[in-house]
């Protein structure tokens, strides 16, 4: 599953799964909702620091990552699937098999703030590609 997202109803967060066809599944008004119209959450190369956190009760810990721009609805997820965080009403919402299902313990996914621990490992050098040049150094 891949965290998706659809302006359908103003802002939905739900799962796109490949085997289930070219759609975002989310929950809406106690039903599985679908639309053909969405996007998906990307992280290209790994750059950005994401993690799930624990969180409860809608409440939402900084560097939570929102379903839609300027909305109060965020990324979550519960042992049933991915989902949308709703701080309005308190709760995560997930889409399992046909109804909306609701939450009021959950993860939330997050940007990490601060130094990471990251490492660089096999790196190699196109030595053809290099110039040889010297300049003069005052002592």
């Amino acid at each position: 599953e891949y965290v998706c997202s659809t302006r359908q109803h103003h802002c939905n967060v739900g799962a796109f799964d490949p085997e289930r066809g070219p759609f975002c599944f989310y929950p809406w008004w106690g039903w599985e909702e679908k639309s053909s119209t969405f996007q998906i959450l990307v992280n290209p190369g790994g750059f950005e620091a994401l993690d799930w956190v624990n969180t409860s009760f809608g409440s939402t810990p900084e560097g939570a990552v929102e379903g839609c721009p300027l909305t109060d609805i965020f990324v979550g997820r519960s042992r049933d699937g991915l989902g949308k965080v709703s701080k309005e009403q308190q709760a995560l919402f997930v889409a399992v098999e046909g109804e909306e299902i609701w939450y009021k313990w959950y993860q939330t996914l997050v940007v990490r703030q601060g130094p990471a621990d990251v490492s660089i490992a096999n790196v190699s050098y196109n030595g053809s590609a290099a110039r040889e040049r010297s300049e003069g150094a005052a002592l």
